[in-house]
């Protein structure tokens, strides 16, 4: 969904948010940045194998096109099994790792409690992992996550990040360096609501539970530029809600130089990308 989109499910005009033109823009921008950043490691959520509200692009597919000495893991959160390919809707994340560093293995692990779009179909959230060797030898266990966004309390995502929480833990003391990003739909500061949308948005505004990092471990998150627009209505600059929902978490031994959102200003996503430099 680029700036133009807006979707019913968020309270917006359309059902399938962007033109078939639209999305091939945005994907073709997608890459474009992808290309740009050359980074060593991509953490990428709602990759989409197609759907009706993409119009069938294969998402996935392109992006693996544009990494191609990148290994790649992935997991699917949302898999509808229908008969006819072009009623099928699958989308999920992907881990892509720079060839130069040696991919050990991957594991996914579900989390106790996941989400229901529309309250009656399921999304399997997951805590992907790509275990990487670094050329000194070290192993560092990047976790790529996505916790629930439209609960109104916010339990699912509360449950899901104790869950989480658990298991990187688990990683650090079986010797690993951990680094988890998220699309983490918790708020790291406020919520800049525009007009009458604090009403619509408010009962879904859950702050990052900070004080649930202890003995070391720490929460990164830019402050400059907002990571995430509402989806209510096409963007303007000025005139929509933001937030900053996405960032990571790194353990202990973690050095981390710097993190910053790339201002693409949602031309070509509902999320800016973000950013991070760092040492182990």
């Amino acid at each position: 969904m680029g700036a133009e989109a807006d979707i019913s499910f968020e309270g917006g005009r359309k059902f399938i948010p962007s033109s078939d033109i639209a999305v091939k823009e945005n994907i073709a921008g997608i890459k474009k940045i992808l290309t740009k950043t050359q980074a060593d490691v991509y953490l990428l959520q709602e990759l989409s194998a197609g759907s009706l509200l993409n119009r069938w692009n294969n998402i996935r597919k392109e992006v693996h096109e544009t990494l191609p000495c990148h290994t790649s893991s992935r997991v699917s959160n949302f898999q509808l099994p229908l008969f006819f390919d072009f009623l099928k809707n699958e989308h999920g994340m992907g881990t892509f790792v720079k060839d130069s560093f040696n991919v050990l293995k991957k594991q996914i692990r579900p989390f106790k409690v996941s989400e229901y779009y529309y309250k009656i179909i399921p999304r399997l959230d997951f805590a992907l992992t790509t275990f990487v060797e670094t050329p000194s030898g070290k192993t560092i266990a990047f976790v790529n996550t996505h916790l629930s966004s439209f609960d109104e309390k916010g339990v699912l995502r509360m449950s899901q990040f104790l869950d989480l929480m658990t298991y990187i833990k688990k990683l650090a003391k079986e010797g690993h360096s951990v680094i988890a990003g998220a699309d983490w739909n918790l708020h790291a500061g406020k919520f800049h609501f525009f007009g009458k949308d604090e009403a619509q948005y408010e009962k879904y505004n859950h702050d990052f539970p900070y004080h649930l990092l202890t003995n070391g471990w720490t929460a990164h998150f830019p402050n400059d530029v907002p990571t995430l627009r509402a989806a209510n209505r096409p963007y303007i600059e000025g005139k929509s809600t933001t937030a900053t929902v996405d960032g990571f978490i790194c353990s202990p031994d973690i050095t981390v130089e710097c993190v910053n959102t790339l201002d693409l200003g949602f031309k070509h996503s509902d999320h800016n990308p973000v950013e991070i430099v760092l040492s182990c």
